[in-house]
């Protein structure tokens, strides 16, 4: 099953204008310049790897690089667990493509091959801090065979190493959608991020252009990652929808705080009562054991009131065991 991740972004890199964002900002260095990003055109990218496995989740544009059709392979991962095999799987699915090419009769072998930029976009906790390049999983053999052995290297797009502070610098669209994605923790940071989304697409050249994909996108996220706000469905202006939505979020955090008050006052509640019973408690033990000693030992003096008041249960109890058999009120109180 599609992770939701998975099906929203897929959703929006299916929008020339988005892939540009992205690879505008994100691009390999010395890649950006090059392109040419009125000839992006949406390739079919299901197709069967050797595994026999449909790759309809990702994402294949080609698009002119100095002159140069290119092929822009999209892979959206957004699993828990970092795959280590990943450049493997790449490899696999950059075959499965050329082979699709071929069959397709997109392009004649005669002319060559298409370059392909692998690029693997990556919304996981935990940094991925494994290579990139199939070659590296090599084993170590001897420096005869390395000419032999397969090599291919994916662009890694791990959203969470960049910093908020980087991607609010940015004042790009992508950049403010990333903030969106990482910051769906902590509500007082989501409004910020939410806030700071709604003002980059108002100030953005492309805004005509990407506006209802990014609507439809928040709409998507909806109950999701962000707070659900049944009233998205009424508008089709984005800052109206983030408005609404930083909103909703400032209502949580509200009801939050209102909350953990709430919460923090039945329990000091609680905490006083359970103060009062146990000094009801020592009260009532004091008093039983100052009627005790005045029938034994006659008229209780102030000295002994004192004692008395200030005792712990401990020493109440024990005062209380010993009264039955002491000779004296001293055999009473004696520590031993």
């Amino acid at each position: 099953m599609a992770h939701s991740h998975d099906t929203g972004y897929k959703f929006l890199f299916s929008h020339a204008e988005l892939v540009r964002e992205l690879l505008e900002v994100f691009a390999p260095p010395g890649v950006s310049e090059l392109l040419e990003y009125d000839t992006l055109q949406r390739e079919n990218a299901s197709f069967v790897t050797p595994a026999m496995k449909q790759r309809e989740d990702d994402v294949v544009w080609s698009v002119k690089l100095s002159g140069q059709r290119i092929y822009l392979y999209l892979l959206l991962e957004f699993q828990s667990r970092i795959d280590r095999a990943m450049p493997v799987r790449m490899l696999q699915y950059v075959a499965a493509l050329y082979d699709h090419l071929l069959r397709s009769k997109a392009i004649k072998l005669k002319d060559g091959l298409p370059p392909v930029l692998p690029i693997v976009l990556y919304n996981g906790d935990k940094r991925w801090l494994h290579s990139p390049e199939v070659f590296d999983l090599v084993q170590p053999h001897p420096a005869v065979l390395s000419a032999f052995q397969p090599r291919l290297k994916f662009w890694l797009l791990d959203e969470g190493q960049f910093s908020p502070e980087y991607l609010f610098g940015l004042q790009r669209v992508m950049a403010a959608l990333f903030l969106v994605e990482r910051a769906s923790g902590d509500m007082e940071t989501v409004k910020q991020a939410i806030r700071h989304f709604g003002q980059t697409v108002a100030n953005s050249p492309r805004k005509a252009l990407i506006d209802q994909a990014l609507i439809e996108w928040l709409r998507h996220r909806s109950g999701h990652t962000l707070p659900q706000v049944p009233d998205l469905a009424q508008t089709d202006n984005l800052l109206e929808i983030t408005n609404m939505l930083e909103t909703n979020i400032k209502r949580l955090i509200k009801r939050a705080a209102a909350e953990a008050a709430a919460e923090a006052a039945a329990q000091a509640m609680a905490e006083g009562r359970l103060e009062g019973k146990l000094e009801g408690k020592l009260e009532g033990e004091a008093a039983l054991l100052e009627r005790l000693i005045a029938r034994r030992f006659g008229p209780i003096t102030p000295s002994t009131r004192l004692r008395l008041d200030s005792a712990t249960a401990a020493q109440l109890e024990a005062w209380a065991d010993r009264i039955l058999d002491a000779r004296t009120l001293a055999e009473v109180f004696v520590d031993h």
